[in-house]
């Protein structure tokens, strides 16, 4: 779904490659996050384009676009592996209560010592580099499970249970990435922008695990 001309809330159904580029952009949520907004906690479901939601940055944004896809339980080929992050994993209600996100989710990391590289003392890093089988496990669903993510008029931080989650942004330069045919088919997922280079900047650097583990060990 996504906010078209006039503030309409549009919708459509695609058939898209099964690769990352395309699931990164519909998985860091499971279904039953529920979101900080104007109009109180609401679940990620029950989310339209539209909707105004805090931003951990202090800042109210627009919903612009939803993204939503199946992801099928472990026997099918590519089974669904979905990342489940205990109750005060990260701090005092950091979540609360535990919760469940996609496998390409980022969150904020906030540390001191990242201003010695970075400049800031915050970066979006990958849930998945916190799996240690006790307070972040990975889990395999049952059945199929719906999961999503969110694009906002600006790019920021959610605040979904208690953690700060990046909302969706292809990365800066991501055309220059992606071969031409491949890039007209994955710009086209979301109509609201004729160009990525519209995403504009990323509130906050990314980080991969790795270079996590290296800063902070």
């Amino acid at each position: 779904m996504w906010l078209g001309e006039g503030g309409m809330i549009e919708d459509e159904t695609r058939i898209a490659p099964a690769i990352p580029l395309f699931e990164e952009a519909f998985s860091a949520m499971a279904r039953g996050s529920v979101l900080a907004t104007e109009e109180g906690p609401v679940a990620i479901e029950d989310l339209v384009p539209g909707m105004r939601v805090h931003t951990a940055e202090g800042r109210v944004e627009t919903v612009t676009w939803i993204g939503s896809m199946t992801m099928f339980p472990a026997g099918a080929e590519g089974g669904a592996k979905l990342i489940r992050v205990a109750a005060e994993a990260f701090g005092h209600a950091r979540p609360m209560p535990d919760l469940v996100l996609g496998p390409h989710a980022r969150i904020g990391l906030r540390d001191a010592r990242l201003r010695g590289r970075m400049g800031n003392e915050q970066a979006y890093v990958p849930i998945s580099g916190f799996i240690d089988g006790v307070s972040v496990i990975e889990v395999q669903p049952a059945s199929p499970v719906s999961v999503y993510h969110l694009v906002l008029e600006t790019q920021g931080s959610l605040k979904v249970g208690g953690l700060e989650v990046e909302s969706y942004h292809p990365g800066e330069g991501a055309e220059r990435m992606i071969d031409a045919r491949m890039l007209q088919l994955f710009t086209g997922v979301f109509p609201q922008i004729s160009h990525l280079r519209e995403f504009g900047r990323l509130s906050h650097p990314r980080l991969t695990r790795y270079e996590v583990e290296d800063m902070l060990v």
